[in-house]
């Protein structure tokens, strides 16, 4: 019987801790987006579907409704790669490291250096 009682008061303890750390987490990582420590990556950012204007592109590779798509772009001073194209009616939500340029093409931020 003590042992089904500490067992029991261990899984409360752990839950109790689980909480207290998705709590106290959350509370770092709003803080941190206030901060602006990483500008384009808050999760207000990635979900509302605005065009940005790319500072530079490369390799035009096709067009799409009267504009050309390029390979790639440097948005903000990071490397894109064009990913797929989106309608803005369409409601999709960017991932994170994914930005919107008009008409609806959707770029993804590369590693690979996006450099003219």
């Amino acid at each position: 019987m003590d042992f089904v009682f500490i067992e029991l008061l261990l899984w409360a303890g752990l839950i109790f801790f689980f909480w207290a750390l998705k709590d106290g987490l959350g509370r770092v990582e709003s803080d941190i987006e206030s901060m602006g420590l990483f500008p384009g990556f808050s999760k207000t950012t990635h979900n509302r579907m605005h065009f940005v204007q790319p500072e530079q592109v490369r390799e035009p590779i096709g067009s799409y409704q009267g504009s050309t798509i390029h390979r790639y772009a440097v948005i903000d001073g990071w490397p894109y790669q064009f990913d797929r194209i989106c309608l803005p009616d369409n409601a999709e939500t960017l991932d994170f490291d994914e930005r919107f340029v008009a008409p609806g093409l959707v770029y993804q931020r590369c590693t690979e250096p996006a450099t003219p």
